[in-house]
Parts: structure tokens; sequence; C-alpha cells
């Protein structure tokens, strides 16, 4: 459990809360310039298995907008997410009272709940001097609720525009630490110069 006062979590669910208030329902609240970055996201996240007939724990899930991004494209998939901002799940029950989405730290779930794939996706660029501590917790709480992958996204070290305040990690360093959990990963830094993707398995791939 973190030290009180090394805790980012309040201050980046306020951060959220704050664009919010100012954008309402719209990706500059999860802090995307464009809503195409978002989708391209989505799409490389969906990519680390086949979907259908699949459960989908979506960590820091906003608004939900990635249930709806696989809804469209997939059968049979039963998606939950948690995130850490309540106003940005209230608004997603608000638009889909249906959804399985709450209010929760996902250092903080049951192992005994688990997923086909854990997702996670711009839930790291915030975490502050403490970031890579935090960043391996939340790395091996996601690989521990998993049955057969996880899928989660970072900004890169190896980008040329690298903005103040903002958390870096070296995608080679990440994936170091990844293979000490299982040999069976995956790097991608193909679809964005500022992003990379890594893909964690229980088993080898196919």
């Amino acid at each position: 459990m973190l030290k009180q006062h090394t805790d980012p979590f309040p201050r980046i669910a306020g951060y959220y809360g704050s664009l919010i208030d100012k954008y309402g329902h719209d990706p500059r609240s999860c802090d995307y310039g464009r809503a195409q970055s978002q989708e391209i996201k989505f799409r490389v996240l969906s990519e680390a298995i086949p979907l259908e007939d699949r459960s989908i724990l979506d960590v820091g899930c906003g608004f939900a907008d990635f249930e709806r991004y696989l809804a469209s494209r997939f059968t049979r998939i039963r998606y939950s997410g948690i995130d850490i901002c309540e106003a940005m799940v209230a608004e997603a029950l608000r638009i889909d009272p249906t959804l399985d989405v709450g209010v929760a730290n996902l250092l903080n779930l049951p192992s005994k709940k688990q997923f086909d794939l854990v997702t996670a996706n711009g839930i790291l660029y915030l975490l502050g001097e403490n970031a890579w501590p935090i960043m391996q917790s939340l790395i091996i709480r996601m690989y521990d609720l998993c049955r057969e992958a996880v899928a989660f996204n970072s900004l890169s070290a190896w980008a040329t525009d690298k903005e103040n305040g903002e958390f870096y990690p070296d995608p080679l360093l990440v994936l170091e630490f990844c293979r000490t959990l299982t040999p069976w990963v995956v790097l991608r830094h193909d679809y964005h110069p500022r992003d990379f993707t890594i893909y964690m398995y229980k088993t080898p791939r196919a």
C-alpha cells in the first residue's frame, strides 16, 4: 500500500474532474488532444488477444468509451471498468446505466476476481515523483488479475517532444520489468511516436 504522502491518485482524480468540468463528455476530458488518438490506442489494446466471448477489465475506464468501441467490433464481450475519478464513472453510468463500472483503485481490487484480458489506457503519465515503483505495482496487479493477457500503454522516453510533469519511461526498461513476471511479452512502438504498448501473456502465443 502506498504511503499517504506519496499517493498520487487523489491528485490524478482531481485533475480529471477539473477536465470534466471544463469539457464534459469529450476526449479532451481524458486528456486526448484528438479523438483519433483515443481510437488508435483502443485499436492497439484490442489486438492483444481474440476478444469474442472474453471478459475484460478496463483500468482507468473513464467514460467507458472503450466499451462502446469494443461492442461495435466484437461479440459477446463481458466488459468491466474501474476508475479513480468519481465524475468519470458517474458520466459513464449516466450514458449507459447497465454498464459494469465503478469507482475503485486497481491496487485495492481482490485477487479472486479475474478477467481474460486486463487493459490500461493512459493511466501512468501523471504518477509523479514516485512513478516508476508505482508503475511496477500497477503492472504486477494487472498481471495477477488476468487469466490470459494484460495490455497497457505509456508515454515513451523515445518521444522527441516531451512535456513537463509527465512520466516517460524507457520502453526497454518497462519490457525488462515485465519479463520478470512472464517471458511471453510483446512491445509495440509502431503506432504513435510518443507512445508504446506492452502485451503480457500467461502462456505462449501460437
